[in-house]
């Protein structure tokens, strides 16, 4: 029993010819080259990085995707095909055993080569039969029936490592899909998160926008008296008439993006388009921006980013690729063998005087393919090259795109701080401008004109928060934030 056993250790810890993978070695420097106060680069980004928006209905849509979005059950679907391969070519390992029971019925030729015995075949000194042209002492019949039972057992021995390397490029696979699923459920979830962000966004800018309408109907109405009193211009009606037409001419847009938004996070969501409709109508302000936010060490994108997990995952299959290129050029050992039953009657065939066996091996030397071989092995190293410049160029795609969106972060906390200002102070002229109103100091159609400022002021910062919010969540996704079930750091 030791030596069987002894032997298939043998054989499976044969040498594997071709390179050894090894992962790429990438150096990055720890540090952001933006730096700025409520951004912290030392803690680690949070795992479920849209709770900092801290809308419970976000949150349930987010993981009502990650359970019913038809892109993300693909992408499970293409993980079991690697997973389904991988078990494939890991099948060539072991022995290939299969039963086969058979029964013929064959009519020979009497000119047939088991016939040709005596004068057919040349030997004038057998006599053959009248009957038959057969010698007596063979009188085989020229119907016959034979039956078989037999176990046929093949095995390919892996001793330069070519079914090895095949596993190791599958698992590598695996590992590809899998990234590439966790890629896409960040997208997803991002997605998701942006079009909440616009809707809410645009459920407010309706609301001001109808606000600025009331404010120049009222102005319209005023300086419609004054006209007629001879105090203004035919000229004045008309360019406040064209300032509540065009006012006007945006609320459908603004409803148009409500429309859009809705439909488009029930479909994320895995529902029909109107699904969410009625839960999504009713207004709910907009997130507010967080105070403080953790992007971590530049470096952690090389364990955080999906695509770069991919990317060197293909580099690792690229790799076993050459072994398996490299294997093509030694023999090929094949051990076969088969045993069974073997009969003329069928009521015979499993009585041990029928019994067959047989055993041998096989090997196969490549001595000339005509340059195929060669060709497999160049083709496979020129994968292996292209799949290392691509996981390097992921890597400076992956530091480009998140410079970018924190840096363009950084920008829109600064805007919002210079608008959120000024915000204060058309504020205040409101509040002074009322106040004079009230003391007969101003006129209507004066205050009127502040509080329009004032609902600008408010769009102009409502369109810089709605910029800051997507793109933090863009920012997240550049991070690699939101696939993990765990801590990155222990990945």
């Amino acid at each position: 029993m030791k030596k069987p056993i002894l032997f298939l250790t043998f054989i499976l810890s044969g040498c594997m010819v071709g390179p050894n993978y090894t992962p790429p070695q990438t150096d990055i420097p720890d540090l952001w080259t933006q730096q700025k106060e409520g951004i912290d680069t030392t803690e680690n980004i949070i795992i479920s990085w849209w709770d900092v928006f801290q809308d419970p209905l976000l949150s349930k849509y987010i993981k009502e995707a990650e359970e019913k979005n038809y892109d993300l059950q693909k992408a499970e679907a293409n993980i079991l095909q690697a997973r389904a391969i991988r078990q494939i070519a890991a099948s060539s390992l072991f022995p290939q055993i299969s039963a086969d029971v058979d029964g013929f019925k064959t009519y020979f030729s009497k000119n047939g080569p088991v016939f040709a015995i005596g004068p057919a075949a040349g030997n004038s000194t057998i006599v053959p039969s009248a009957t038959t042209g057969l010698p007596f002492q063979l009188q085989i019949p020229q119907i016959q029936n034979l039956f078989n039972a037999l176990f046929d057992a093949s095995w390919e021995l892996d001793l330069f490592g070519k079914t090895r390397r095949a596993i190791e490029q599958a698992d590598a696979m695996i590992g590809s899909s899998m990234e590439q699923k966790n890629d896409l459920l960040i997208s997803i979830f991002s997605e998701i998160a942006i079009n909440y962000i616009e809707l809410r966004s645009a459920q407010e800018k309706q609301r001001l926008l109808q606000e600025e309408v009331r404010i120049l109907k009222e102005k319209e109405k005023i300086i419609e008296k004054s006209w007629s009193s001879g105090y203004k211009n035919r000229s004045d009606v008309e360019a406040i008439q064209r300032d509540v037409a065009n006012m006007e001419a945006l609320i459908p847009e603004s409803l148009q993006e409500i429309y859009k938004s809705i439909y488009t996070l029930s479909i994320l969501t895995g529902n029909l388009p109107e699904t969410l409709f009625d839960e999504l109508i009713q207004k709910k302000p907009l997130p507010c921006i967080p105070e403080k936010i953790a992007v971590g060490l530049r470096s952690d994108l090389l364990r955080r980013r999906p695509d770069i997990r991919k990317a060197e995952r293909e580099l690792a299959a690229a790799t076993a690729g050459v072994g398996i290129a490299v294997a093509a050029f030694f023999p090929v050992i094949t051990l076969s063998s088969f045993g069974g039953f073997q009969s003329l009657q069928l009521p015979k065939l499993l009585e041990w005087d029928s019994k067959t066996w047989g055993y041998g091996a096989d090997i196969n030397m490549p001595l000339y393919q005509g340059g195929k071989t060669v060709g497999y092995l160049r083709l496979s190293r020129a994968i292996e090259s292209q799949a290392a410049s691509s996981y390097q160029q992921t890597v400076l795609n992956a530091l480009q795109e998140s410079e970018t969106f924190l840096s363009n972060y950084e920008q829109l906390l600064n805007t919002h701080s210079f608008l959120n200002q000024g915000l204060t102070n058309t504020k205040n002229i409101v509040s002074i401008a009322s106040e004079q109103f009230n003391k007969g100091l101003a006129t209507k159609l004066q205050l009127l004109t502040v509080e329009e400022r004032y609902i600008q002021d408010l769009l102009s910062l409502l369109n810089n928060d709605t910029n800051t919010l997507t793109t933090l969540i863009s920012l997240y996704k550049s991070l690699g934030g939101g696939w993990e079930k765990e801590d990155p750091q222990s990945l």
